[in-house]
């Protein structure tokens, strides 16, 4: 891991920490740079605003999480990551969700399970040898299932993650599996 990140990482561990302990209005830079015990100017050397430290988190941690797996015949797994990391963050994303100065985040999140979505569809077709002759309906498709994604999850996490991670990605998987039926 180069020096950055791991800058980038204390700072978000420290803010992670603040957001489950306090309310994040009330989280100022230098609550979070005494937290991770750097001086406040450090924080501007990598990030604009708390703003961009939430979503910086989401997407750094995501695509480590990810880096391995994410391929369409493994999108079963890269779910059940997914979930895993949300229920063990669930009082961090809870308190980002509730957030009313940070609605754009439920936006930011919303592009990125789109993006994965794509992602998937995109290395589907390629792998599967097909050209994708039926752009509406395939962007209707990514759309359908990014946004029902991401609202799905977003409601699982302020429900407290209930049912377990476990669960839920069995529940979403037959419902993806079964979807073709209606």
């Amino acid at each position: 891991m180069d020096r950055q990140n791991e800058t980038k990482e204390l700072i978000a561990s420290s803010f992670k920490y603040l957001v489950c302990n306090k309310p994040i209005d009330k989280i100022s830079i230098t609550d979070i740079m005494n937290q991770a015990n750097f001086r406040r100017q450090t924080f501007y050397d990598h990030f604009d605003d708390k703003y961009d430290l939430v979503t910086w988190i989401f997407l750094y941690e995501i695509t480590e999480l990810t880096r391995s797996s994410f391929h369409w015949e493994n999108w079963e797994q890269m779910l059940f990551l997914l979930l895993n990391y949300l229920e063990k963050n669930k009082k961090y994303y809870k308190k980002l969700f509730l957030n009313v100065k940070l609605d754009s985040f439920k936006d930011y999140f919303t592009y990125t399970i789109k993006q994965g979505v794509q992602h998937l569809a995109d290395e589907y077709f390629e792998q599967n040898n097909q050209i994708n002759e039926q752009v509406e309906m395939t962007e209707v498709t990514i759309n359908f299932y990014a946004y029902g994604l991401s609202q799905l999850l977003h409601e699982w996490v302020l429900g407290g993650c209930l049912p377990p991670s476990d669960a839920y990605h069995k529940l979403l998987t037959q419902v993806i599996h079964n979807s073709s039926h209606f």
